[in-house]
């Protein structure tokens, strides 16, 4: 007991220690509280604020969604998975990151070259940067103190607006079926015009606006007017581009409204180049908690159907999200469970226990020294020695004992069987090749030697080679 001591204090220790450790620690050190003032827009979130209801609705109905998972640089890359597909984006991004400039150009590049593209953002200009795009957003709700993250995670009374019937301006394919619509009172105001420019309430914009027309190329020469640019938007070739790809100098204008009020609109989509780009400003109506309320699922698969429907790839972006296909995909999908943390322990109780086995409790012991010496050599000393003293009743007593005693086992017989008795019994056994009178006389001349009679080298060598040859017919071992 006192040996195992050391091993089973240390997996007292150890299981100590995770139990403090599960006790110290719950879910929400790895999945942050949700609410609309701190959501989590993932297709993987099961959240409230997530997506993961209206993703995999799509999916067991028969859609072909997927997970974006690359940077919105690979949507033009060759061979795309993008190319003829639709993406679907979903904002805020993970820590309210907007987009690089270099990723929001590529990304209007592949709209305008025939994408379509749907945003679902309270705030769409961190998603699609545009001078023309403004949002007005209300109060912001109020974020979830130390300890109440729980209570707003389980909390279905998301503020919404009484009357959201009233937001429908125009029966389109976007508001059919829609009566009984439910938007939040979180739900941000859009409008699509140039900026306004030496005014003190935009001067924020102006500085924003300027940043963003540096990161513009200078405007190619005019071109001539192509048949399929019907609204007028300025369409060139971008230098060193493929002929006949838009220009990054389409603007968001002559949007179509289809949810709004006085103060904007609420969902609204825009022809940009070749492609088409649908605006909401309340991602409350696609989240896990507000897509089963009133006609929000309509209005959802209405969306997915102006993308292009079952006919048409629907992709949802989740390399902002932090879902980057570069990443661990199996970490990425146990995020914000507790399983790493499961994996760490097992790791570390493996750990604790190979290094108790690996350690010593006792003091260090010598290798062991093989034995360099031959049977052979111990036979053969022997032999020299008896032939050196000529002590053949010696040799005699090694020999015939063992002999006589397996040959009593074999037949049958008692040890203290009688020689007479044993070659009558050896007889009827086994037909040997020696005389019962040749037997006889092996037996009582090795009996005799025993006694101290004397035997020369030669008669010794007849009789145990006798005595092998009856070993032999008889398979004795």
């Amino acid at each position: 007991m006192k040996r195992y001591f050391g091993l089973i204090a240390t997996i007292a220790i150890v299981l100590a220690v995770l139990i403090g450790l599960n006790a110290a620690g719950t879910i929400t050190l790895d999945r942050p509280p949700e609410s609309e003032s701190l959501p989590i827009r993932s297709t993987y979130n099961v959240g409230p604020t997530g997506t993961r209801a209206f993703y995999q609705l799509l999916e067991e109905s028969g859609y072909e969604v997927g997970r974006w998972r690359e940077s919105y640089q690979d949507l033009n890359l060759a061979g795309s998975e993008a190319k003829g597909a639709a993406l679907v984006v979903v904002g805020p991004f993970m820590w309210d990151i907007p987009i690089e400039k270099e990723e929001g150009q590529e990304l209007q590049k592949w709209v305008a070259k025939g994408g379509k593209l749907l945003i679902v953002s309270r705030n769409p200009r961190a998603q699609f940067i545009d001078n023309y795009l403004h949002s007005e957003s209300p109060p912001p709700p109020p974020v979830a103190k130390q300890g109440e993250g729980k209570a707003n995670e389980n909390s279905s009374e998301t503020p919404v607006e009484e009357k959201s019937d009233l937001l429908i301006s125009q029966p389109t394919e976007l508001t059919r079926d829609i009566r009984g619509l439910v938007i939040s009172k979180y739900a941000s105001r859009l409008s699509f015009h140039p900026p306004v420019k030496n005014t003190e309430k935009n001067k924020a914009d102006e500085i924003l606006d300027e940043e963003e027309d540096e990161s513009q190329p200078p405007p190619p020469p005019k071109p001539t007017p192509s048949p399929a640019n019907q609204s007028g938007e300025k369409q060139a070739t971008v230098p060193g581009d493929v002929p006949g790809t838009v220009a990054l100098t389409q603007k968001l204008s002559a949007a179509v409204v289809h949810l709004g009020d006085s103060k904007g609109a609420v969902l609204a989509d825009v022809e940009y180049g070749e492609g088409r780009v649908i605006f909401l400003s309340d991602p409350f109506v696609i989240a896990n908690n507000g897509i089963a309320k009133g006609a929000n699922l309509n209005l959802a698969l209405n969306l997915v159907n102006a993308l292009g429907g079952e006919g048409k790839k629907i992709f949802f972006d989740e390399y902002h999200h932090g879902y980057k296909s570069q990443g661990n995909a199996l970490m990425n999908y146990f995020r914000g469970t507790p399983v790493p943390w499961v994996f760490a322990q097992l790791l570390f109780v493996a750990v604790v226990i190979a290094y108790s086995y690996g350690k010593r409790f006792a003091r260090p012991l010598p290798m062991p020294a093989p034995d360099r010496h031959s049977p052979l050599e111990f036979v053969g000393s022997m032999a020299s020695l008896q032939q050196a003293a000529q002590a053949r009743d010696l040799a005699l007593e090694n020999i015939y004992p063992r002999f006589r005693n397996r040959l009593c086992r074999t037949l049958g017989l008692p040890t203290s069987a009688t020689a007479q008795t044993i070659i009558t019994r050896l007889k009827r056994r086994v037909q040997l090749k020696e005389s019962e009178v040749e037997l006889l006389r092996v037996f009582r001349e090795s009996e005799r030697a025993l006694q101290g009679s004397k035997l020369d080298d030669q008669r010794l060598i007849e009789l145990v080679a006798a005595m092998r040859r009856i070993a032999a017919q008889l398979k004795l071992s």
